[in-house]
């Protein structure tokens, strides 16, 4: 057999990475103990704790921060920022998303088949139903006509040849 031969730098390598393992191995098997209750065993007067009385750990009293308050360290104006004021945004309109399908009039019942172009679901409102803030507010033979928070209506007119269409 042959034997494996290492460099010279190998063999320190590994001899200092073994030495390090044991060192290591060591230190969490054996922990060392704590100074501070050798010292007090040993009577050692200069590690032990200095007694500090009660004035020294008294709280300060909060009256005494009102000027760094006032005047914080970390504004340019040594100011506090006022907060931003908000103002209240109106939400987005969305357009009136829906075709005009089919109007059934029976009797004194109106419907209106339409379909959403959303989500290209069919819809069945009457008068006075609503469908994403819009509400149908009239239906005849040809259209529907819906409005939104009492705006002028928008009217959908039925198209028997090609199909519904917007006006």
């Amino acid at each position: 057999m042959k034997r494996l031969s290492l460099s010279r730098p190998t063999q320190l390598l590994t001899a200092a990475n073994i030495a390090l393992t044991l060192i290591i191995m060591a230190e969490l098997l054996l922990p060392a103990q704590p100074r501070v209750a050798n010292a007090a065993a040993t009577g050692d007067a200069g590690a032990a704790l200095p007694d500090f009385g009660d004035t020294a750990l008294a709280a300060v009293p909060v009256t005494q921060f009102v000027d760094m308050m006032e005047r914080p360290l970390f504004f340019s104006n040594r100011r506090m920022p006022q907060p931003a004021v908000e103002q209240e945004q109106a939400a987005p309109t969305r357009p009136l998303s829906l075709k005009l399908e089919g109007i059934a009039i029976s009797g004194g019942s109106r419907v209106a088949v339409l379909r959403n172009l959303n989500g290209n679901g069919l819809l069945q409102l009457t008068e006075g139903d609503s469908h994403d803030g819009w509400t149908l507010d009239a239906l005849t033979s040809t259209s529907a006509t819906f409005s939104r928070n009492g705006e002028q209506g928008t009217e959908l007119l039925l198209d028997p040849v090609s199909g519904s269409r917007r006006r």
